[in-house]
C-alpha cells in the first residue's frame, strides 16, 4: 500500500473539508461566528488524532508540512495569474498606513513578549504573530518553515496556530462587536455567517466549434505546472551555486526555499506580461487564462493548505510553545482590537464602525474575515469600505516591504555574536514604523478637519 501513502493524506484532507462544511452549515453555534470551513475541518482532524485522543491515528508531520508548502505556492501562483481589472485608479494610502502600522504593532508586541518572558526561545516565535494574525496562514506557515530549525522543528505548527487563533479571535470578538454596534445603530444583526462569496464570476462556456485536445481546466493546470517547474529549477540551480558557501549559503538557500511562493509569483507575472505583449500584437491568447478556473484552483490550494497546516500541530509543540502561543495571541489580539478602534475613529470621517469591524477582521484573520464581519453592518456592501479595504491592502504591501526586512533580521543574526543587536533593531524598527505611520495619519486627520 506504499503507492497510497501520499494519496491517503489528500483524501483525508478532502474528507475533513467536507465535514467542516457540514458542521459550518448545520451547527448553529459554528455558523454564528466567522470561521473558515477549511480551518474548522483541520481542527476536527486534530481533535480526533493522537494529539487529543491517545492511541488514535497519528499524522506524519513531514508529509503534511510538504503538502502545505506546495499548496501555498500553487495557490499564490494561481491567484497571481488571474486577470486584474483596475476599475479604480485610486490609491488609498490612509487605509494602507492603518494596515501597515497594525502589522508593525503586532510585530513589536510579539518580539517584546518573547524577549521579556520567553528568552530561551528564538525571537521569530513572536514575529509569527503579525504574520499569522495580519497575513493569515500562508505567510505564517511559510516563515515558520524557514525558521523551523530555529524553532525546534515546530515552525510550521506555530505559524498555523497563530493563524488559527487569529481567525478564532477575530471571528468571535468581531461578531460580539457587530452585535454591540448593530444594536446601537438599530440594525438587525445577521443570523449566521456562511462561506458564500462576495464577488460573482461570469462563466464563459466554449462552443462546440472551439473544442480542443486541452480543455480549459487542463490548460490552467499545465500553465501552473510549468511555472512551478521553473520554481523548482530555480531553487535547484541556487542549491548548486550555494553548495560550497558553508553555513551562510545554507541559510540563504533555506530562505529561498521558504520563499518558493514569491519566486512563483515572479514567474506568473512574467507569464502575464508575455501574454499581454502577444495580445497587443493581435494574437488570440484569451484561452491561456481562464479566471473562473484559476480562481477555483487557487481556492482549492488554499483550503488544502489551511486544513493541512492545522494538522501539523503536535503534542510536543503544545508542550514547548503552548504558553507562548496563547499569551502572545491574547495580548496581541486585544492590542489589535483597541488599536484598530482608536485609529479608525481618528482617520475616517464617515463609516467609522464599518471601517473598524472590517479592518479588525482583516488584521486578525484575512480579507474574507473582514468582509464577512463588514457585512454584519453593511449587508449589501453599499459603503466604500470594502473597496477601500482591498485597495488599501495593495498599498500596504508596498509600504510594508521595509518592515519585512526587520522581520528577517533576527534569523540572519541567529546564534551569532550580534544576535541580540539584530533582535533589538527588529523590535525598535517595528515600533518606529508604528510611530511614523501614526504621526502621518494624525497630520492627515488634522488637515481634513481644518
Amino acid at each position: 500500500m506504499e503507492k497510497w501513502q501520499i494519496m491517503i493524506y489528500f483524501l483525508f484532507i478532502g474528507i475533513l473539508l467536507f465535514i467542516g462544511k457540514i458542521l459550518k452549515t448545520k451547527v448553529p453555534i459554528l455558523n454564528r461566528i466567522v470561521l473558515p470551513t477549511a480551518l474548522l475541518g483541520g481542527v476536527v482532524g486534530l481533535l480526533f488524532s493522537d494529539v487529543v485522543i491517545p492511541g488514535s491515528y497519528s499524522i506524519d508531520v513531514d508529509t503534511m508540512a510538504a503538502i502545505v508548502y506546495h499548496a501555498l505556492a500553487i495557490g499564490f501562483i494561481a491567484l497571481t495569474l488571474r486577470s486584474t481589472k483596475n476599475e479604480s485608479k485610486r490609491k488609498v494610502w490612509s487605509t494602507g498606513m492603518v494596515i501597515t502600522s497594525t502589522y508593525a504593532l503586532q510585530g513589536f508586541i510579539g518580539i517584546l513578549l518573547v524577549l521579556l518572558f520567553f528568552s530561551d526561545k528564538f525571537v521569530g516565535a513572536g514575529l509569527l504573530l503579525p504574520l499569522g494574525f495580519g497575513q493569515g496562514p500562508g505567510l505564517a506557515t511559510s516563515f515558520g518553515s524557514m525558521w523551523n530549525d530555529m524553532l525546534g522543528g515546530q515552525g510550521i505548527a506555530l505559524g498555523a496556530s497563530f493563524s488559527f487563533l487569529g481567525f478564532l479571535f477575530g471571528g468571535t470578538v468581531g461578531v460580539i462587536a457587530i452585535n454591540i454596534l448593530s444594536r446601537r445603530k438599530g440594525l438587525k444583526k445577521p443570523e449566521q455567517y456562511d462561506d458564500a462569496p462576495v464577488l460573482r464570476e461570469t462563466i464563459e462556456v466554449e462552443t462546440i466549434k472551439e473544442v480542443s485536445f486541452l480543455d480549459g481546466l487542463t490548460v490552467q493546470i499545465v500553465v501552473i505546472s510549468i511555472i512551478y517547474g521553473l520554481v523548482y529549477l530555480t531553487l535547484y540551480l541556487f542549491d548548486l551555486l550555494l553548495a560550497g558557501s558553508g553555513s551562510i549559503g545554507g541559510t540563504i538557500f533555506g530562505l529561498l526555499q521558504g520563499f518558493n511562493f514569491i519566486i512563483g509569483i515572479a514567474y506568473a507575472l512574467i507569464y502575464k506580461w508575455v501574454l499581454r505583449k502577444l495580445k497587443q500584437r493581435g494574437r488570440n491568447v484569451n484561452f491561456m487564462i481562464n479566471d473562473y478556473m484559476i480562481a477555483n484552483i487557487s481556492s482549492l490550494a488554499f483550503n488544502f493548505m489551511i486544513t493541512g497546516a492545522i494538522l501539523t500541530i503536535t503534542i510536543d509543540f503544545l508542550k514547548d510553545y503552548g504558553v507562548l502561543l496563547f499569551a502572545t495571541s491574547l495580548i496581541g489580539g486585544v492590542a489589535t482590537l483597541f488599536y484598530v478602534r482608536f485609529i479608525t475613529k481618528m482617520v475616517y470621517e464617515n463609516h467609522k464602525d464599518e471601517y473598524f469591524v472590517g479592518l479588525f477582521g482583516m488584521l486578525a484573520g484575512v480579507a474574507s474575515t473582514g468582509i464577512a464581519l463588514l457585512k454584519g453592518l453593511d449587508r449589501n456592501l453599499e459603503t466604500p469600505v470594502a473597496e477601500e479595504m482591498v485597495l488599501g491592502s495593495g498599498t500596504a504591501i508596498t509600504m510594508a516591504l521595509p518592515l519585512f526586512g526587520f522581520l528577517m533580521l533576527p534569523s540572519l543574526g541567529y546564534q551569532q555574536s550580534y544576535e541580540s543587536l539584530f533582535e533589538w533593531i527588529s523590535m525598535l524598527g517595528c515600533l518606529g514604523y508604528v510611530i511614523v505611520m501614526m504621526t502621518i495619519l494624525t497630520i492627515r486627520a488634522k488637515r481634513k478637519k481644518t
